[in-house]
């Protein structure tokens, strides 16, 4: 049954290394901050409200798959964990937990294994990298994701190009690859470790008043009280008597405040990046899925994509992503490097995101990225509406116009009450980000 067989050590980790945002850049207390930065809880920051909704929902939930049969119930397999599952293998793909996964797929062995997985716990494993492949000694390579299938169908007929059994998968958990083998029909079956999220405890609890421990809050003396209140008043009480007590500065302490950390990317996001994100549904207020949010929309590269699906604290992901956003200023052309759009040109056409993914007829999967305007792209073909991924618009090809490399498709509608009348949708792989000179210092990526 096991034609090759290979294990996956540690190696040499070359991933090099990602600059984590200083904290003490923005402020050294909230006074500050300007009046509207100054937010005690991530709920309180306000997000622009959506134009399409309704549209949005539509785009999310890929309606061109045709009908399809759900799938009940839910498995998250235990942190730290070693289990073995199938894989698939998509080239180019690297999935983070929360995204939406639609796949076509016409290979009669991976049919009937998604078959059994779906008879089973729902469970497989997604990887960009081929498992028996040298250059998966190093470490970012060995990171995949756990798929978990909620809806299928049987094959589709009325499609020239044979469209094949189709599923909706959601990410759920990140897994590094300990050991692969390939059974005689071609399916891969890893053994993987589920990676564990490690939350840093309070840096100021060694200097909390143990005499007036009983002097503190309870937890609900009345229903009034609202989290954002108990945590505004905690940041208080850490700022006049806590601190005072640390031999650390305050920003020190800000640096590894989870919650203030996620509030400064709410903050980025909201005022450089993506203003037009949409509702506060489409971005998470958690602070782990904010972190995974951010990594699934924003246009990096593989190597920097892998490299913060590697760290397993969400607290130094969001400070690395922070650093990220802000030196971001140009989408441009993976081949010839000519700036295609800015980063605030980015906007929401679909409930996942700025980003998200779709899949074609002949089972090849596609990282879109909407943008309002470009420069420097050229439309090939006459608009089409067959296996439109946004209902009511019709797509056309487009290339850059000094490379003609594919650069993604533009969408038009047709209906004259759409809104946006058009957009662009540019393929991930095809895009690369410019980023400004980073003056910070340089930190080694723990994982």
């Amino acid at each position: 049954m096991e034609n090759n067989q290979i294990e996956l050590g540690d190696g040499d980790d070359s991933s090099g290394s990602l600059s984590y945002h200083d904290i003490s850049d923005h402020e050294d207390d909230s006074s500050e901050l300007s009046e509207d930065e100054q937010v005690n809880n991530i709920d309180d920051i306000p997000v622009p409200e959506e134009d399409n909704a309704e549209g949005e929902n539509l785009v999310g939930d890929h309606l061109y798959l045709g009908a399809m049969e759900e799938v009940r119930g839910r498995t998250l397999l235990d942190e730290d964990s070693i289990v073995e599952m199938p894989v698939v293998v998509q080239d180019g793909l690297i999935c983070v937990p929360g995204q939406i996964l639609p796949l076509t797929i016409s290979h009669p062995h991976i049919i009937a294994m998604m078959r059994q997985v779906i008879e089973g716990n729902h469970i497989f494993g997604i990887l960009s990298f081929r498992p028996f492949e040298p250059h998966i000694n190093n470490a970012k390579y060995k990171i995949g994701a756990t798929a978990e299938i909620y809806e299928y169908g049987e094959e589709a007929e009325g499609f020239e190009s044979g469209f094949g059994f189709r599923i909706k998968a959601r990410i759920r958990q990140r897994i590094k690859v300990i050991q692969a083998r390939r059974q005689i029909d071609g399916i891969i079956i890893a053994r993987v470790q589920i990676l564990p999220e490690m939350e840093v405890s309070d840096s100021l609890y060694c200097c909390r008043s143990y005499s007036i421990d009983k002097h503190r809050l309870s937890p609900a003396t009345s229903s009034n009280i609202s989290i954002a209140s108990l945590l505004s008043k905690k940041r208080i009480y850490d700022l006049q008597y806590k601190i005072p007590y640390s031999i650390w500065p305050s920003w020190v302490h800000r640096s590894y405040d989870l919650q203030f950390v996620a509030q400064r990317v709410l903050l980025e996001l909201r005022t450089s990046i993506f203003v037009d994100v949409g509702s506060g549904s489409i971005v998470p207020r958690n602070p782990i899925d904010l972190s995974y949010w951010v990594i699934q929309n924003l246009p990096l590269d593989d190597d920097l994509r892998l490299q913060l699906l590697s760290i397993n604290n969400p607290n130094q992901r969001l400070r690395a992503e922070l650093s990220v956003l802000q030196r971001c200023e140009f989408l441009c052309c993976r081949e010839c490097d000519y700036a295609v759009a800015r980063q605030t040109d980015v906007f929401a056409m679909s409930k996942e995101g700025p980003q998200g993914v779709y899949v074609n007829p002949f089972g090849h999967v596609h990282e879109t990225v909407t943008v309002h305007r470009v420069d420097g792209l050229s439309v090939t073909t006459p608009p089409s509406t067959e296996f439109s991924w946004f209902p009511g618009y019709a797509w056309s090809i487009v290339e850059c116009s000094y490379c003609h490399s594919h650069m993604g498709w533009l969408f038009t509608a047709n209906d004259r009450h759409l809104q946006p009348a058009s957009f662009w949708g540019l393929c991930r792989r095809s895009l690369k980000p410019r980023l400004k000179a980073n003056d910070e210092s340089e930190f080694v990526v723990v994982v």
